[in-house]
């Protein structure tokens, strides 16, 4: 009789045992998992820079004027012949800037002030 005990009590620590080492080696491989996708994650962003640089580098007014040049393509760059003159609702100073617009003046809001608790700022010019 103290041998079946002996045999259902090694066959329940044994059980046990081999649980308790498949959850260890569970924990250890999601460790390495968890390190190829960061060291995977790093390897992305460093790429992602690196494209970014190439697009903002590609999309520059430096790379653009050197390839259209390059193309022998009709387009030229802008002188003082091409300039467009355009006709506007503003009317223009005598120096070419637009005329401020007439002052309005606000009437205070009464509830405003009433509820306010501090000063407001007003800019003048």
């Amino acid at each position: 009789m103290k041998l079946t005990k002996f045999l259902k009590g090694m066959a329940i620590v044994t059980i046990f045992s081999v649980i308790y080492i498949n959850l260890q080696v569970q924990i250890y491989d999601f460790a390495y998992q968890a390190k190829k996708k960061e060291k995977d994650i790093r390897r992305l962003v460093d790429h992602n820079g690196n494209v970014i640089y190439s697009i903002l580098k590609l999309k520059s007014a430096n790379h653009l004027g050197v390839k259209l040049l390059a193309e022998n393509s009709n387009m030229q760059f802008m002188d003082s012949n091409n300039v467009v003159n355009l006709e506007t609702h503003i009317p223009l100073k005598s120096e070419g800037h637009p005329v401020a617009a007439p002052k309005t003046e606000k009437k205070p809001n009464i509830l405003a002030s009433i509820f306010s608790l501090r000063s407001q700022a007003e800019a003048k010019q």
